[in-house]
């Protein structure tokens, strides 16, 4: 039972501050584990680290088993919070998802399974919901968390996936050299989003998942392919597929071939920086960092008359997108409203800080 004691306004930046505090603290002691910590405030999450010889390969993450369809045997299942999802949200759609079935951490290993996207909405963005409510109304009960743990012990919830749908979601804080300082790029998520909706994200952000038909294509199951793919849909407008007919449509796309000519000469790099689990959700997050280092990418895609310019996908807010200097972290908040992971999901927060570090390391070993 949780034992909460808070006031339930959550309008000042003080009260959202106390709310996410209370909740990272109950959170750490229904757990019993270190959460990833960033300039003296907790987040709750949980960081599995790769090996060293795994950040230069992100599909080095993803055991090679194939994801076979999940048992939908789920502890609790919460049918008013995805109606009202689907009330409120028109444009919700029900896709196939690749989902949590373990963790193994030495070598990092994510196994996976095939799931969906309503049952990750009522399973596990619930829980969030639920502790949310609990926690800004100051009431001393989560009863789907409570339940689901009759059937898993909290500290097996960290690393295994049963009795919910635990969709795994994939963040990449893209770093790119402008000719004069190294920049990240973060963008708001569109009030239309299903949750985190107007949150500050690293952009790409994406659910991990198969676009073709029952999964017909095992090459979807690819850290690096669903990163490209996300890329060009919310940074230079290539339209969502729905089952398309060829698992690779868009590779002959002219910012994704002029990129990869980048990645192949080591003027780009695409890192594995950790396997990120929200304990709000109890959902994974694979977090990765694509590093730019050559200044010709963002003048070609900022040029007025460009082949392949920047435009952002439905899920992000346009007038949004921050490109601030990663040179300190005081140079990188001066951008952003005071506290800003009250306004990021927590699992972004992470991914936000970890592809900064790694950043400043792979730009300091190539100096």
């Amino acid at each position: 039972m949780i034992i909460l004691y808070v006031k339930p306004s959550y309008n000042s930046l003080n009260d959202r501050a106390n709310i996410y505090t209370t909740a990272t603290d109950y959170l750490a002691r229904l757990y019993q584990c270190q959460l990833y910590t960033r300039r003296g405030i907790a987040h709750p999450v949980v960081v599995f680290y790769p090996s060293t010889a795994q950040v230069h390969d992100v599909d080095s993450l993803l055991d090679p088993w194939l994801p076979k369809p999940e048992e939908r045997d789920f502890a609790a299942y919460d049918y008013s919070y995805l109606h009202d999802l689907q009330n409120s949200k028109p444009g919700l759609r029900n896709g196939s998802t690749f989902t949590l079935k373990q963790i193994r951490q030495r070598p990092l290993r994510l196994r996976g399974q095939i799931g969906s996207y309503y049952d990750m909405l009522a399973t596990c963005a619930a829980f969030e919901r639920e502790l949310w409510d609990a926690v800004e109304a100051g009431l001393p009960r989560a009863p789907n968390r409570s339940t689901f743990h009759r059937f898993v012990a909290p500290a097996e919830s960290l690393l295994r996936g049963e009795k919910r749908s635990a969709a795994i979601g994939i963040g990449a804080l893209i770093v790119f050299n402008d000719g004069e300082t190294y920049r990240a790029i973060l963008a708001k998520r569109s009030r239309a989003t299903a949750f985190d909706s107007d949150m500050h994200h690293v952009l790409p952000a994406m659910m991990f998942g198969p676009t073709t038909a029952n999964f017909a294509d095992p090459r979807e199951w690819s850290v690096r392919h669903q990163i490209l793919r996300e890329l060009l849909e919310e940074l230079f407008g290539l339209p969502e597929a729905f089952r398309p007919q060829r698992w690779n449509y868009f590779y002959e796309h002219p910012a994704l071939r002029y990129l990869l000519q980048l990645m192949d000469s080591g003027r780009a790099q695409l890192c594995a920086t950790g396997i990120i689990l929200n304990l709000l959700t109890l959902r994974p997050e694979i977090s990765t960092l694509l590093l730019i280092h050559d200044p010709a990418w963002y003048a070609r895609v900022s040029a007025a008359e460009t082949d392949m310019p920047l435009v952002t996908a439905e899920e992000t807010q346009s007038d949004s997108v921050v490109m601030a200097s990663i040179d300190t972290d005081e140079a990188f908040l001066s951008h952003f409203p005071p506290d800003l992971h009250l306004s990021m999901p927590a699992q972004a927060t992470a991914t936000l800080w970890l592809g900064i570090d790694q950043a400043r390391r792979e730009i300091a070993s190539n100096a």
